[in-house]
């Protein structure tokens, strides 16, 4: 028997959320970026070691669609949420190509402002 998923679409998504409905946890947490420090820093470490770790069995929204997700959700602070997936798309970028990630001094700095 196969179960339908529905779209979902949270108060915060502006469109019909696929996110959610594959990945209600991870999604919930990224809805937090631009208000919680925490949830900035956990997707600066999924950025900084998405090359790293096999990510491929986690139910996480990945760098692909960071910037996608950013667009499409509404946020308390708009400019901080679309600043941190910037940096972390901007951290994955580089490392692709092979130049090194920002100090983690200068990262803390910046989700601290």
């Amino acid at each position: 028997m196969t179960t339908a998923r529905a779209l979902v679409r949270p108060s915060q998504c502006q469109v019909c959320c696929t996110s959610a409905v594959l990945y209600p946890a991870h999604h919930g947490r990224l809805l937090d970026v631009d208000v919680d420090p925490d949830a900035q820093l956990e997707l600066l470490e999924i950025a900084v070691s998405w090359h790293e770790l096999d990510y491929s069995t986690e139910p996480v929204v990945g760098p692909s669609e960071w910037l996608t997700f950013a667009a499409r959700h509404r946020w308390t602070d708009t400019e901080r949420a679309v600043r941190v997936f910037s940096l972390a798309v901007d951290i994955v970028g580089r490392r692709m190509v092979g130049l090194v990630a920002p100090d983690l001094a200068e990262v803390i700095e910046l989700v601290r402002t």
